[in-house]
């Protein structure tokens, strides 16, 4: 009884341990494994980086405000990397926002930059954005825009409404300053 009381233990533990350390591929994941490295540069920021108490929003748009929770930015410059690397990198973020977790919203070109816009949540109601940023010439972030029901309709509603928010650019002039050296 005690042999088949271990076995039945062991395989239980091994069953968990294996399931436990399954690879997923994640955006989370990637910034964990990625963020010391000295060629990424991390950013966290806040929403209580803008001071709104100078915009006139509506009390929706203060709703949307709110569900905001924190932005994460993860970037990898092109200059003095080679090509090889550059391209494995880009190719290992594709790949994650290619995973089925993440439902792709858009994917445009801008001045040489091509953007890719997916999401996590539902049509309406929106926990996570994330989004891709590559440049051959510059590199390429990730942004992680974290919150809780966020509706992305109203989105650019409120981002037109905050021009005249206060915004601490210390955080941004970080990664201005990263792409410029």
């Amino acid at each position: 009884m005690k042999s088949i009381f271990k076995t039945l233990s062991f395989s239980l533990f091994l069953a968990l341990a294996l399931v436990s350390c399954k690879d997923e591929a994640s955006i989370q994941n990637y910034f964990v494994a990625h963020q010391d490295l000295p060629e990424f540069l991390t950013l966290d920021l806040s929403p209580k980086m803008l001071d709104i108490s100078e915009v006139e929003l509506s009390k929706e748009q203060k709703e949307i405000y709110k569900s905001f929770d924190k932005i994460n930015i993860l970037a990898y410059k092109a200059k003095n990397i080679s090509e090889e690397n550059y391209t494995q990198e880009l190719e290992k973020v594709k790949t994650i926002f290619k995973n089925e977790k993440y439902s792709e919203l858009m994917e445009f070109s801008d001045n040489g930059i091509k953007f890719r816009i997916n999401t996590i949540g539902d049509e309406d109601t929106i926990d996570e954005f994330l989004v891709l940023a590559s440049s051959r010439e510059l590199g390429f972030a990730v942004v992680r825009v974290l919150g809780d029901n966020m509706q992305p309709e109203k989105l650019y509603q409120l981002i037109s409404q905050m021009k005249n928010a206060d915004v601490d650019e210390s955080q941004l002039q970080k990664l201005m300053n990263y792409f410029d050296e």
